[in-house]
């Protein structure tokens, strides 16, 4: 197993917890909050284990969910205090996806140039970081459930990034 492999098995362990929490929260947060871990952790579980959906078709559908998300949110009038955080944790688990080759060189056809690669990696590292960082200021106050859906979010964040440096 590589270490690209195990950075993701245990992404995905976080990812499974921060489904479990999802549920804390006012009505409309949980539903989004169900809604978009259970489309994360599906986007990092299927390239895992059933390898049938391209990682860019994932991407898309994460992102699709992320401007459905804002959307809703928006027609609800208002941001409220949940702010950008799940259409945010969308978008950048979308770039970490897309990617992510899970072990598999990326073929060179792929790319507009020969060292987009490493481009690439540090700005889905970079959106990693930035994300992890919210996650930790969002883990510092709210319910015990909000405070575990925040640090594992957080923390698969920084284990996909990881995996996708390697």
């Amino acid at each position: 197993m590589t270490l690209e492999l195990a950075a993701h098995g245990a992404a995905l362990v976080c990812s499974g917890v921060a489904s479990c929490c999802a549920r804390s929260g006012p009505a409309d947060e949980r539903r989004e909050r169900v809604v978009a871990s259970a489309l994360m952790t599906a986007a990092m579980l299927e390239p895992f284990v059933l390898h049938l959906v391209p990682p860019i078709v994932w991407a898309t559908v994460l992102l699709a969910a992320a401007l459905v998300s804002s959307a809703a949110r928006r027609w609800r009038a208002g941001r409220g205090e949940h702010g950008v955080y799940t259409p945010a944790g969308l978008v950048v688990m979308a770039a970490l996806i897309a990617s992510s080759t899970h072990g598999e060189p990326l073929p060179i056809t792929t790319t507009t140039h020969a060292h987009s690669g490493p481009v690439l990696a540090g700005l889905c590292a970079a959106l990693a970081l930035a994300y992890t960082a919210a996650s930790a200021h969002r883990m510092r106050s709210g319910s015990p459930a909000g405070r575990a859906h925040h640090a594992a979010m957080g923390g698969s964040t920084a284990l996909m990034a990881l995996g996708a440096l390697l």
